[in-house]
């Protein structure tokens, strides 16, 4: 039961529970204003970067700075979303997040300082964004009444699809205008975040001081990985995200080379690109009707299928020609991008409604640092089967690791068969015929007195015997 659920039902103040759609609406704002400064600003320090220097690789160090801490730090700032006011860190969070663009970056655009301050701001960064997004996450179910947690993780997956949409065309328009805008805007949209979040509520007091020793440093930080082990439906989605995130790394990779082997414009190639944001936020859209109907198990299991049809049909297409390939890859990428929002509904709205709220930061953070380290590996290996394989062999094998992952989700949903009981009666069983029973005794009848003229053994005739009452 969420916090407003108790609010609600018990002696908390009603005027908090009757404003939790203001307050929500606050926090999408915090979030969705945040993300899109993220976006900018991570499509921007790489291309900084390179302007100064003219190094690819050292542009590529500095994109690496920004995305390898905050992916080894996803659980750690779980536990201390966990142990402290999300609100609170949401604002630590943007607070350095300004500091970071004002101290590392003002820097390098105005007196040209060495490019490595972009690589700590980079990472710093990240690290500020992967605390304020954990924090806002954790502060849903604090927020909405269970009811409306299935709206409330819909309206924030589109949230995620449209800043994914917006967020690196208007980076990169930016850049284009002035070098140093995307740092400003994050700056300017950090600062209408960070008032958006102080305007929430405390949404989890102080704990009080407490005499007992905590528990065990390493133990708290394997809170998440202790609700995967204890909830079957945690860690079967889990697997099967982290499965599906690798194999759409090598998805995108058989766009961007057909993309190049067709001379494809970038144009056309950011509209096929920005075709999975299209169909998340469609899915986003639609998802709470199915979501509030079937079972977490039953939606998984759909999501599964509908993406086994849709690689299934971007195989047909890569075997019919190059033409048919270019004109399936934007309905099939707007295809996973429409199931995967329906996928990520379903889980976050499992999360928010079974999980406490003092283990959802934890989870939260380990979900995503192994469904984020998918990414790099699926992009690892589809890389290798694309220059060995091709792309023909490499889009079969996608389409058959997917049906793989699809029919053993599947069949793990059907119920264990008991063991077949003998039947008690029905056909004899072979072998030697049962012994008959033994033959009863004759039954006797009672003994009558000698007087009378009716025949021993028998009932003499006259009146009946009074009934017994």
């Amino acid at each position: 039961m969420s916090k407003t659920d108790a609010l609600v039902g018990g002696t908390g103040p009603a005027r908090y529970a009757s404003r939790w759609r203001t307050h929500f609406a606050l926090l999408w704002s915090s979030v969705a204003l945040a993300g899109l400064g993220s976006m900018t600003f991570g499509l921007a320090i790489p291309l900084l970067a390179l302007a100064h220097t003219g190094s690819p690789v050292l542009a590529g160090w500095i994109a690496a700075a920004g995305m390898v801490p905050r992916t080894l730090l996803y659980i750690p700032v779980g536990l201390v979303v966990d142990r402290h006011d999300p609100r609170t860190l949401m604002a630590l969070g943007l607070t350095a997040r300004i500091a970071c663009v004002a101290l590392l970056v003002t820097p390098v655009l105005l007196f040209d300082a060495p490019v490595a301050l972009l690589a700590a701001a980079s990472a710093l960064h990240g690290v500020c964004g992967t605390l304020h997004t954990t924090a806002g996450t954790a502060a849903v179910p604090l927020l909405v009444p269970r009811a409306e947690l299935a709206g409330a993780a819909a309206k924030n997956e589109a949230r995620n699809d449209a800043t994914q949409m917006l967020g690196r065309p208007l980076g990169g328009a930016l850049y284009g205008l002035a070098h140093g805008l995307p740092a400003l805007f994050d700056t300017l949209v950090c600062a209408l975040a960070l008032w958006a979040a102080l305007l929430l509520p405390r949404l989890r007091p102080a704990p009080p001081p407490r005499r007992t020793t905590r528990r065990p440093l390493l133990r708290e930080l394997a809170g998440g990985f202790l609700l995967l082990r204890g909830d079957r439906f945690l860690l079967g989605s889990l697997l099967v995200c982290a499965a599906t995130n690798a194999l759409f790394q090598v998805v995108w990779l058989v766009i961007m080379l057909t993309a190049t082997d067709e001379d494809l414009s970038a144009f056309l190639l950011g509209l096929v690109l920005a075709a999975t944001g299209a169909g998340g936020l469609l899915g986003a859209v639609l998802a709470p009707f199915l979501v509030r109907r079937l079972s977490p198990t039953l939606m998984v299991a759909l999501c599964l299928w509908s993406w086994l049809a849709l690689t299934v049909l971007l195989a047909a297409a890569e075997r019919a020609g190059a033409s048919w390939l270019l004109a399936a890859l934007p309905l099939v990428w707007c295809g996973i991008g429409f199931v995967g929002a329906h996928m990520n509904v379903t889980v976050t709205t499992y999360h928010t409604s079974r999980v406490p709220p003092e283990l959802l930061g934890r989870l939260t953070g380990t979900v995503r640092f192994l469904g984020g380290a998918a990414l790099p590996v699926g992009a690892l290996c589809g890389g290798y089967a694309l220059e060995s394989l091709g792309v023909h062999s490499t889009v079969l094998l996608v389409a058959g690791a997917t049906g793989v992952l699809t029919l053993g989700f599947t069949a793990s949903l059907l119920p264990a068969v008991p063991p077949r009981r003998r039947p008690r009666s029905g056909r004899p069983r072979q072998g030697p015929p049962p012994e008959p029973p033994p033959p009863r005794p004759p039954r006797t009848a009672p003994s009558t007195p000698p007087s009378g003229s009716g025949a021993p053994g028998r009932p003499r005739h006259g009146p009946p015997a009074p009934e017994r009452g």
